[in-house]
């Protein structure tokens, strides 16, 4: 009995473990394939967190604020003699919060399914986090932004626009021209995100329904009205 209670927990943790790590992997990967392979990492939330302690009690409110806007964590690429770095991803509470919502609700959802359906059923739910994780991913590159961390659109946008080179397109004029609506793609990037593992996860279900009747397991069939 033991087993059968623990095994479907043992199975949510380690797919959870995997999801968050493939989510968190992706976006270093991607910013190691264009600036290098990170050699730097800081966790300033936590070395900060004496300071933190102080504040909060003198002003909570205060200390809110600043710990839903401190990075929780931080890679970086700066190379043997480079004082700043030349890319740094910032890992902030929300960030987080998103990639560990995802990894939970992709490993309750798999783990309903033997290792070959799996994979099937994955492939289904990377849609969705790819985008939430697209639109929680903050970066800063030294080449173009010097002023903080950016989400990964902004970014992108940003260092078209004050690059070197000359290209076809104005992107400083486009950019001036679009950076008001970041804010609300993102946000509707985030919700489209949303909707694409929402009907993921409705797909799944309703597969596992079908298989289950297929296999005649008690009450996987429907009541005749």
């Amino acid at each position: 009995m033991s087993m059968k209670v623990a095994s479907p927990v043992v199975c949510a943790v380690t797919l959870c473990a995997l999801i968050l790590f493939g989510l968190l992997l992706a976006p270093v990967a991607l910013l190691s394939g264009f600036g290098g392979m990170p050699d730097q990492f800081a966790m300033p939330l936590v070395e900060q967190w004496p300071l933190l302690e102080i504040l909060w009690a003198s002003n909570p409110g205060a200390t809110m604020q600043i710990l839903a806007h401190q990075p929780l964590m931080v890679f970086a690429h700066g190379g043997p003699a480079s004082v700043v770095p030349a890319w740094r991803l910032i890992f902030y509470p929300v960030t987080l919060a998103v990639q560990i919502a995802v990894a939970i609700l992709g490993a309750v959802i798999l783990c309903r399914y033997d290792s070959k359906e799996m994979r099937r059923r994955l492939i289904s739910l990377l849609p969705g986090m790819a985008v939430l994780v697209f639109v929680a991913t903050y970066v800063q590159v030294a080449s173009c932004c010097t002023g903080g961390p950016r989400w990964l659109l902004d970014i992108l946008l940003y260092s078209l626009a004050y690059n070197t080179f000359d290209t076809l397109v104005d992107w400083q004029a486009l950019y001036s021209g679009v950076a008001w609506a970041l804010p609300i793609v993102q946000l509707a990037l985030a919700l489209f995100g949303v909707a694409l593992l929402a009907a993921g996860t409705r797909r799944a279900r309703h597969a596992n329904a079908g298989t289950n009747l297929l296999r005649g397991q008690p009450g996987s069939s429907e009541t005749p009205s």
